[in-house]
């Protein structure tokens, strides 16, 4: 809403309403009825905002008010206020409290005594509450929880406090870790955890290692304390006593974050063979989109137990864990690797029941070396290139914020959504698409609804856009060189998307924009090193002939299989026009409609998205299903498996769930719709993003077997980036499309575009 800013903590009493709102508390009922609220879906009256909204309270104190003198209201305001009179009374109905209900409430009874914390917690643990753990309050039954175990003939430091879950041992003398690694070389399978100085593995220290091959029992090896924080094993002798463990791959390994583990011993001179086991993957394969993956969380849902946060050693990130004591540090990193222990069986059985193990254990799990090889390889930017572009950037956007000024009659705060609104709805009179529940909002779905309506929209959509590739790109990634290398590392994850996409971080290489001629020139800036090319495949269409797979069309399949430009095929189809008069833009037309289908377009969808009429739309949609019948089965079939198994899966056997289809929120039909939609394109978009990963482990093990020196270096989409030398070309450019192109066998051919430059934005 509008009105000044009040500080945090403030007891909103009168005054502080009125400074806030420049109301009374009684008329905030009025200001929501009139500028609606979007976060509780109250309507308000369309075209009103905030601030005019505030401006006719303070003049007629309520709704009622305004409509008794709405023929002395401002003309401009007059029309939207007649016309949205129901509106106006009903949404400040709407927001108002009841407050004649009989409900009785005794404060006094409500205050914290004595209670049966471990009863809450079972409680809490029943319904999910695990961000709620650490707001109980403290009691004294709650120290019985945390004790010193018994003294015991030990080569180890026993690690002090410890919980009552496990024995947890500090290594810090030569002899406890000759006699642990006595132990470790005879296991089967080991869990391993590392305690970092920062966030990024590729240049935080390694402070220690913690393991453990028994459910119970775990060890800390402390190789990075600070001085006074306890005594460390020099890194020199754990490598030469641990190293020789993590690099036989006859002991199975487990962890939590695998990438994040593996990188930081890497970079310690550590070798990691035998990965066995993820337990964040797992987890996430059995519970696709999961809002947390964490290993706490993990252990207290399915193990029952509640671990120390690490904001009990480092606050905030206050210290790094150099700074912790040994004593403390071991059992908290013991408790790490003990839960990963214990957690790999239970999720084990679950991956079992769900047919998940062949994925997990022939694409996930043989994934992780692979990103990481790729992570610490990096790629090579052109710093000079970022910085020239920039400058360029710079002088455009001023010239268009000028433009923008004339226009306005004044100059704002282009970036700022209150002065935006204001110039866009109140000093220009455009209408509002939607509001937020602060005022008007102004964001990218607003700006493409107003195209057309006004000059000034064509010239903020510009501005935007070369602000985002500005701030985004050409002065974030020059800061995004490491130091040490001299390259970019961006992290990949294996985790977080539905459909089992990679993602990145640190640069987001999945969001580098290709579709427009500004943001390809950001591509430039990704180079080859003197002597190298970059190498880039690309799958044509693979989510449209995994289509074709799936679904069983035969004239969709046939269409492939003759090798033709599916697009203008689809054209000439659903327009009802020779092959050879198709045109750019009914192919351009007809690839919306493509690719549309898979994410379940409506007709109206497909309208705005192409600027068809709708009823062109939705005979284009009627002519397709023509054309290709079965996949409007398949397109059925899919959301009725939905509906009765509460989930899909791809031809992997990737699962996501729609329990929303199960559920009394069937009844919501925008929530169901949106459920069909993903239900649909899930099969399709998740295998192609498991046979891209398939390419990527088969290539890898190629370029090993085959003793190359080319590195896969970037993962985008549908899209492989390699450095090769010059004198592999040839030999790289035949092997990875020989693989990408045969690497899953589908009714119709896997087709990859190859193409080679010294950048990533000149590729031929």
């Amino acid at each position: 809403m509008m009105g000044r800013k009040v500080t945090e903590g403030t007891l909103y009493d009168v005054s502080a309403v009125k400074s806030r709102y420049d109301l009374l508390p009684s008329q905030l009922v009025d200001l929501k009825g009139l500028a609606g609220d979007s976060s509780d879906n109250v309507p308000g009256v369309s075209g009103i905002g905030a601030k005019t909204a505030t401006s006719l309270l303070q003049q007629y104190q309520d709704i009622e008010g305004i409509y008794a003198h709405l023929p002395e209201i401002e003309k401009r305001w007059q029309a939207k206020l007649a016309e949205g009179r129901d509106a106006a009374f009903q949404s400040k109905h709407l927001v108002q409290l009841v407050r004649d209900v009989p409900v009785e409430l005794d404060l006094q009874a409500a205050r914290v005594r004595a209670y049966n914390r471990q009863q809450v917690v079972d409680l809490f643990r029943q319904l999910g509450f695990f961000s709620l753990l650490s707001r109980l309050p403290e009691q004294e039954e709650r120290k019985t929880q945390l004790s010193l175990l018994e003294e015991v003939e030990s080569p180890y430091q026993a690690a002090s406090p410890r919980t009552t879950t496990g024995e947890y041992y500090a290594v810090d003398t030569a002899a406890a870790l000759d006699a642990l690694v006595a132990e470790l070389v005879q296991a089967s399978a080991l869990a391993c955890d590392v305690e970092t100085t920062g966030l990024d593995p590729m240049q935080a220290e390694l402070v220690g290692i913690a393991l453990t091959a028994w459910p119970g029992r775990a060890y800390y090896v402390p190789v990075g304390h600070a001085p006074l924080k306890g005594q460390n094993l020099p890194l020199e002798l754990v490598r030469a006593k641990l190293g020789p463990i993590l690099a036989d791959s006859r002991i199975g390994k487990y962890f939590h974050n695998a990438d994040f583990d593996l990188m930081a011993l890497a970079e310690a001179g550590f070798a990691v063979e035998g990965i066995a086991f993820d337990t964040m993957i797992a987890a996430d394969l059995i519970d696709p989109g999961r809002a947390n993956l964490g290993l706490k969380q993990l252990a207290w849902e399915r193990l029952g137990v509640e671990m120390t946060p690490i904001s009990n050693l480092i606050g905030k990130g206050q210290i790094t864990m150099a700074q912790v004591p040994v004593s403390e540090v071991a059992p908290y990193a013991g408790a790490d690797v003990d839960m990963t222990f214990r957690l790999v069986e239970v999720l084990r059985r679950d991956l079992a029941e769900r047919h998940l193990e062949p994925l997990f254990q022939k694409v996930e799990l043989p994934l992780i070396p692979v990103l990481l090889e790729m992570e610490r390889h990096g790629v090579m930017l052109d710093v000079a290139f970022l910085n020239k572009m920039s400058k360029e950037f710079a002088a455009q956007m001023a010239e268009l914020e000028d433009r923008i000024y004339a226009i306005a009659g004044h100059p704002f705060n282009l970036n700022s959504t209150r002065q935006l609104g204001q110039v866009l709805f109140e000093e220009l009179g455009l209408t509002p698409p939607k509001r937020t529940a602060t005022g008007y909002s102004t964001d990218a779905s607003v700006m493409d609804e107003l195209r057309g309506a006004h000059p000034i929209i064509d010239l903020l959509a510009e501005y935007r856009q070369l602000s985002k590739i500005k701030s985004t790109y050409l002065d974030a990634l020059p800061g995004l060189v490491n130091p040490r290398t001299g390259r970019v590392h961006t992290s990949y994850n294996q985790t977080g998307t539905v459909t089992g996409r990679i993602s990145s971080r640190n640069p987001n290489l999945q969001n580098i924009p290709i579709r427009t001629e500004v943001g390809r020139e950001v591509r430039q800036a990704f180079i080859a090193p003197e002597g190298h090319w970059l190498l880039e495949a690309d799958y044509s269409q693979v989510e449209l002939r995994i289509l074709a797979h799936i679904s069983g069309d035969q004239e969709l399949r046939a269409a492939f299989l003759r090798g033709e430009d599916i697009h203008a095929n689809t054209a000439a189809s659903i327009m009802g026009v020779p092959l050879a008069e198709v045109t750019a833009d009914m192919r351009r037309v007809a690839k919306s409609v493509n690719f549309g289908i898979i994410y379940g377009i409506s007709d109206f969808g497909l309208a705005q998205y192409t600027g068809l009429s709708q009823a062109d739309a939705a005979r284009y949609i009627t002519n397709y299903f023509a054309r290709y019948p079965r996949v409007r089965e398949y397109l059925e079939e899919t959301k009725e498996k939905a509906r009765r198994d509460g989930y899909v899966e791809t031809l992997l056997g990737r699962r996501r769930y729609f329990p929303e289809l199960q559920s009394a929120s069937r009844a919501n039909f925008n929530s169901r719709r949106a459920a069909e939609r993903m239900a649909i394109n899930m099969p399709i978009q998740g295998t192609a993003a498991d046979i891209i990963k398939l390419a990527m482990i088969e290539i890898a093990a190629m370029l090993r077997r085959e003793g190359l020196q080319s590195k896969m270096i970037m993962q985008v989409h549908d899209e492989l980036v390699f450095e090769v030398p010059d004198a592999e070309l040839d030999v790289i450019r035949q092997r990875v499309h020989d693989v990408m192109e045969n690497i899953y066998p589908l009714a119709v051919p896997l087709n990859a575009d190859v193409k080679v430059g010294r950048d990533w934005g000149h590729m031929a």
